[in-house]
């Protein structure tokens, strides 16, 4: 399975940072925007560009076409070809109304070393300025420059936490990120004549989201096996508790099975060279249940009703805390 370093965690760490939140206030004043990567960061710039330019009042670039990039190399060389492309972008325009944002899932290395150069050049122009860039820059970058570090490992991660940090600076900048049409996905199930998808579809869900008001999420650890040694060895050692297998194969006739367990979390080491999501399934398989199952996570799924041990039924803070006080202190 795919390392996402749990993506969703991760972003609201970096938009928690005190250095986002510096960003923000500084795109929010800005007029012209200016974002540069190299690589997969060049298409997240353009992308970034683009959406921010439909969605927002300001002034937003990215160096998206081969024929500037490669014209602008030819005449500076790589080093300096994002600051000479800065350059001409903020001719003739109050720099204190700009930002320049550079995308960099690297620190070290020519391409790094390009994307801090132009980066360095506007903290001397009194541009204000970021690096957004998968581990910190130790060296060679000016102090004025503010860095947004995602704290990746992974290209991947990196880029696709980067077009959500774009999103969350137009979303805090109070402008819309709108979701995928209504009217448009209604459209299409009119067209198809699909009656039960339009009337599905009217209910309060999130567009793409319809199928997701049957799910019915079940806890692993102690709900569908016994998990009576803990942690243990690390693998799914328990038998199945006393009617969890008949449960699963009758309810799945109404609502979609959604597994959630600790276990699934990518950060889990593995245990015989499986990951955790592995070894549940592994499990359900042998215990003939896993064709009744839609999914296995670790994340809190939609769900109508959550079905755990450990789990306490909500009603009022005043209730809330005197069985904390009572069962946990």
């Amino acid at each position: 399975m795919l390392d996402t370093e749990q993506l969703e965690s991760k972003f609201i760490s970096i938009v928690s940072t005190e250095e986002f939140k510096q960003l923000q206030e500084l795109y929010n004043k800005a007029k012209h925007v200016f974002f540069f990567g190299h690589g997969g960061n060049m298409s997240i710039a353009e992308h970034a560009a683009i959406d921010a330019s439909r969605l927002t009042d300001k002034n937003v670039h990215a160096p998206g076409g081969g024929v500037i990039v490669t014209s602008i190399q030819g005449d500076t060389g790589f080093n300096d070809w994002m600051m000479n492309w800065l350059d001409i972008r903020t001719r003739n325009v109050n720099k204190d109304e700009c930002l320049a944002i550079g995308l960099s899932c690297s620190t070290n290395g020519a391409s790094s070393d390009c994307v801090v150069t132009a980066l360095n050049w506007a903290a001397e122009n009194e541009i204000p300025c970021a690096l957004w860039a998968a581990q910190p820059k130790e060296k060679g970058i000016n102090p004025k420059v503010v860095q947004v570090i995602q704290h990746a490992k992974h290209y991947h991660t990196s880029e696709i936490l980067s077009l959500a940090m774009t999103y969350q600076l137009i979303h805090e900048a109070g402008f819309s990120c709108p979701t995928i049409s209504k009217n448009a996905q209604k459209r299409r199930f009119e067209k198809l004549g699909i009656e039960s998808e339009i009337e599905t579809y009217n209910q309060e869900v999130p567009p793409g989201l319809e199928v997701q008001i049957k799910n019915l999420a079940i806890d692993f650890d102690g709900v569908v096996h016994t998990f009576n040694k803990g942690w243990h060895d690390g693998t799914c050692y328990g038998a199945p508790l006393p009617g969890s297998l008949e449960a699963i194969k009758a309810l799945s006739a109404r609502f979609n099975i959604i597994i959630f367990t600790a276990k699934a979390k990518p950060s889990r080491p593995l245990v015989n060279g499986k990951t955790g999501t592995e070894l549940v399934i592994e499990w359900l398989k042998e215990h003939d249940v896993y064709q009744y199952v839609k999914e296995v996570t670790s994340e809190k799924p939609r769900s109508q009703i959550y079905i755990d041990d450990k789990g306490y039924r909500f009603e009022n803070w005043y209730d809330t805390l005197i069985y904390l006080k009572e069962n946990y202190e």
